[in-house]
């Protein structure tokens, strides 16, 4: 197939599709493919283990075992998945069921993939973190799930992965570089959209299961040890967030609209 031809096919098959719930468009017309992509890279990047293989980590865990906070995540986590059916039933059209886990190779932060698999890092137990904390942790990775961010990021990087091959006349060196820098272009610009969605959605998730805003954002305050939150960038997102929420609380009525 000539390259003109291919990028045609390309362009009409990735174009653009309004989501359910945060009305916003996004390249998630290969959704197969967008998943198996981030899948991938989901795996490769946390290693992760299930809750079920991890042994106690005692001290390490900063006096709770990870065992135990594997429990309480692992608990928490099946009673939010009926609260996220009910703010996204489509989503369980996507995937069988969400596969909360605890990885050791995480650290303090969290990650989730569009197939549904979400991980919290043995780290943040050093935090030790109210349930409500952990509730929310796990609300806002399913938010990602539910709002197709990762196949969003996906959708972009292969597009202009493919374009990137059919640059003409330069090295493969010089065609990666130009494609990282490319796909790493649209991820930023909407990364701070997405994060607002994500907060969003673990919000109505929250109170779908019976917490409500105010306590959700007071326990952001109060409900992990300060002193302990590592320098990095999961650290600046969780101080975002938790701003985020406070403000939400602070503001009557609350947010009448999902993602406005």
């Amino acid at each position: 197939m000539k390259p003109i031809a291919l990028v045609s096919c390309l362009f009409l098959l990735c174009g653009c599709a309004t989501h359910p719930i945060t009305g916003r468009d996004q390249i998630l017309a290969l959704p197969a493919v967008q998943v198996a992509y981030a899948d991938v890279g989901f795996a490769l990047s946390t290693g992760a283990l299930l809750v079920a293989s991890l042994p106690p980590c005692g001290q390490d865990c900063g006096g709770e075992s990870l065992e135990h906070f594997a429990g309480r995540v692992r608990i928490i986590g099946t009673q939010l998945e009926t609260s996220a059916r009910g703010v996204s039933p489509e989503l369980f059209g996507r995937i069988d069921r969400f596969q909360i886990e605890v990885n050791r190779t995480l650290g303090a932060g969290t990650a989730s993939s569009p197939g549904g698999r979400i991980a919290l890092g043995s780290d943040l137990a050093a935090l030790k973190p109210t349930d409500a904390v952990i509730a929310f942790l796990i609300a806002r990775e399913m938010a990602h799930v539910i709002a197709r961010h990762g196949e969003e990021n996906s959708g972009a990087a292969i597009v202009t992965s493919v374009l990137g091959m059919l640059l003409p006349g330069i090295s493969t060196i010089a065609r990666f570089v130009a494609t990282t820098l490319a796909s790493s272009a649209p991820k930023s610009s909407w990364a701070t959209r997405q994060r607002q969605e994500a907060d969003e959605i673990a919000l109505a998730i929250l109170e779908r299961s019976g917490r409500s805003v105010f306590s959700v954002a007071l326990d952001l305050e109060t409900g992990v040890k300060q002193s302990h939150l590592p320098d990095g960038e999961w650290s600046v997102r969780f101080g975002e967030s938790t701003q985020r929420i406070a403000l939400i609380a602070a503001v009557p009525p609350r947010y009448a609209v999902l993602g406005h």
